[in-house]
């Protein structure tokens, strides 16, 4: 008997260590996940929150993906591709699930996408290419962009028209792209148009209105304003309005900003060529959601969503 209750203590006392140490480990596994939860989680990588169309994408990406159950950690290096690379370093140290980036340099990215794949965690280069093999691009192709900008113009602009082009970053290969398409779609099809002046305003709304303040001084008389991005053809648009200069100077950009579409609106600007946030967004969560359900990350293809050309007449299809 006495054998017997001894064997008896000795089996309680086995269970109540087995029950303690698997608390042990499942306290343990919590704090690995930081927040307690085992969801997949999206490294965003910001090029710069400056740029409204940026942040418009970022808050997307983290509205969709909430509500798909998957967490978002976000870095804004911003405009600092250096910076870029060490925050998705950072991100492969927290061991996410998934990396989707606005890749800030054709060049400058590849460390990442590498550093990215060889950790064996999926690389998402949204709206901008990297000069890597191995990640998966999503977004509008800029070329295209070009291409719509110079369609338009091409149909509106009058004969022997003067326009003026400011850019983003001569380096950039957005910049490239969309020069191409615009080339390809309006100075080698219309012959008449005269390119006054070609400048970088950074796609900032501040730079864009100073340059055209000089534009103003150094020429009598043009017919558009052509502009890589909406903020810098809003930066147009104020500083035509505050020389009464507006009436009958084409004003045009790319992105569809809420800021540009409301211009639009108002008479302003006169075109944007709308690049669809919510569905960009919309797709990285779907390549994250088969990632999360086990699709091979090989098996993932590139998305592209379409440009389309935007005018007072077709205000709703943008909204």
């Amino acid at each position: 008997m006495k054998m017997k209750k001894t064997g008896t203590w000795q089996a309680i006392a086995m269970l109540l260590i087995a029950v303690l140490v698997f608390t042990g480990c499942q306290s343990k596994s919590k704090e690995e996940t930081g927040d307690g939860s085992n969801a997949f989680t999206i490294g965003f990588a910001n090029i710069n929150d400056v740029y409204p169309y940026c942040v418009k994408v970022r808050d997307y990406i983290k509205q969709i993906a909430d509500a798909e159950g998957i967490k978002v950690l976000v870095a804004n290096a911003a405009g600092d591709v250096k910076q870029q690379n060490d925050q998705v370093d950072n991100f492969i140290v927290q061991k996410v699930d998934m990396i989707a980036a606005i890749s800030g340099d054709l060049d400058g990215s590849v460390p990442a996408v590498e550093n990215s794949l060889n950790s064996k965690i999926p690389y998402v280069s949204l709206l901008t290419h990297v000069n890597a093999d191995g990640y998966v691009y999503v977004g509008s192709e800029n070329k295209q962009a070009g291409e719509v900008q110079g369609e338009y113009l091409a149909k509106v602009l009058p004969e022997n028209a003067k326009v003026l082009y400011m850019t983003g970053q001569t380096n950039d290969q957005q910049y490239i792209d969309r020069k191409a398409g615009l080339t390809a779609k309006l100075f080698d099809v219309r012959k008449d148009v005269k390119l006054l002046a070609e400048q970088s305003s950074d796609n900032q709304k501040d730079k864009g209105m100073s340059l055209t303040e000089d534009w103003l001084q150094t020429y009598g008389e043009f017919d558009a304003i052509i502009a890589q991005n909406d903020d810098s053809a809003l930066g147009a648009v104020e500083a035509l309005k505050a020389a009464n200069r507006l009436d009958g100077v084409i004003v045009i950009g790319i992105d569809g900003s809420d800021d540009a579409l409301a211009s639009i609106e108002e008479g302003e600007m006169t075109m944007t060529v709308f690049q669809d946030a919510k569905a960009q967004a919309q797709a990285i969560v779907d390549l994250a959601k088969k990632l999360r359900d086990g699709t091979e990350a090989s098996s993932l293809e590139n998305i592209n969503i379409p440009f389309k050309a935007i005018t007072k007449e077709n205000l709703s299809e943008a909204k």
